[in-house]
């Protein structure tokens, strides 16, 4: 069956399946479900762990040399497989099949993929370990629902906190769950039971350090929404992480160029979700770039490529001036909060 993490308490209450396989890019959620299973596996006598991790030119022959040996022996082991590969190769889908529909006499086990695509998620190794084993999905938890996730391990760990201290919290450890976990544990430590009635923003600026992990993905999302807040705590933060502005130069002219090309086709009558497919702009980039369509003057997209060749020029010493500087205050001109110089 599948199951969200959320659920996979009760599920492992109900008994242990003998195939488990967790996907996806939240890391700390697949660890903590690997945590879960393995505690119940050992409450359940599965009291011997062996761990392959699989790598590219990973050989299998010798986990099914290992998976024979185990049969031989009666003690009940713990067999993880962690695929650190782009996707599960057929070796791992048969490895997996195999295990689903051939259960490993006194063995639990656990795999862990990374992010599996519509063709994985279609095919009948993952079929067959949704019918025989317990499948559980870690997605991404996104911007959006990191003030639940937090508030819900807040009060997990005794506190009642207002949604600004819950917003202060997902804003310092945005991209970055493990970090998010650290500090709600970090704050459980240093403030007794007692106290945790009214935790306020002064003692989370005191306890919680800005751990927050952005993308350029997301410094694209801010300057085509707008939100101008967001676009420089994000601008800083990837230049704090090393990132180059050349990078970010060649993005942030991507959604310029992409913008234009969406105006034009609109002005010629074809449909929006066309325009945005014919300008490769998909998932939530697209959502940001309807917020710009709206708010981005048509006569500015000629000035901003302007800034953005500028911009370049800057990050290739081929012009004077900072490129960083340059990049913030690109959104605000684009947004209309400065004037955009000739």
């Amino acid at each position: 069956m599948q199951v969200s993490a959320d659920q996979l308490a009760a599920r492992l209450a109900a008994g242990l399946a003998p195939l488990y396989v967790l996907h996806g890019e939240e890391t700390l959620t697949k660890l903590e479900a690997a945590d879960a299973i393995r505690a119940a596996a050992r409450r359940a006598g599965h009291d011997e762990r062996e761990h392959f991790v699989v790598e590219a030119q990973f050989d299998w022959s010798s986990l099914r040399a290992a998976t024979d040996n185990l049969s031989l022996f009666a003690t009940r082991r713990i067999l993880e497989i962690t695929v650190n590969t782009a996707k599960p190769t057929a070796e791992a889908g048969a490895f997996i099949a195999a295990a689903a529909n051939q259960p490993l006499p006194d063995t639990l086990v656990i795999v862990s993929l990374p992010r599996l695509d519509r063709a994985a998620t279609e095919s009948a190794w993952f079929a067959a370990a949704v019918r025989a084993g317990v499948v559980v999905a870690a997605p991404l938890v996104e911007r959006e629902q990191l003030p639940r996730w937090i508030g819900a391990r807040l009060r997990a760990s005794g506190f009642d906190a207002a949604g600004d201290v819950v917003a202060l919290l997902a804003e310092r450890c945005e991209g970055n769950l493990l970090a998010a976990r650290q500090e709600i544990e970090k704050l459980a430590l240093l403030i007794a039971p007692a106290g945790r009635a009214a935790l306020d923003r002064e003692r989370v600026l005191a306890a919680v350090a800005d751990v927050a992990r952005y993308d350029v993905a997301e410094l694209s999302e801010a300057f085509l929404g707008g939100d101008l807040a967001r676009y420089a705590r994000v601008l800083e933060g990837l230049r704090s992480e090393g990132e180059q502005a050349p990078r970010l130069c060649w993005q942030l002219s991507e959604d310029v160029h992409a913008l234009g090309a969406v105006l034009i086709a609109r002005n010629e009558g074809v449909p929006l979700a066309q325009a945005l497919r014919n300008a490769r702009v998909w998932g939530r980039r697209q959502r940001a770039m309807e917020v710009a369509l709206q708010r981005i003057a048509p006569t500015l997209i000629g000035p901003l490529l302007k800034q953005c060749a500028l911009l370049d020029a800057q990050g290739k010493g081929q012009a004077a001036g900072d490129p960083w500087l340059t990049l913030g205050s690109l959104a605000a001109i684009a947004h209309g909060a400065l004037p955009c110089r000739p």
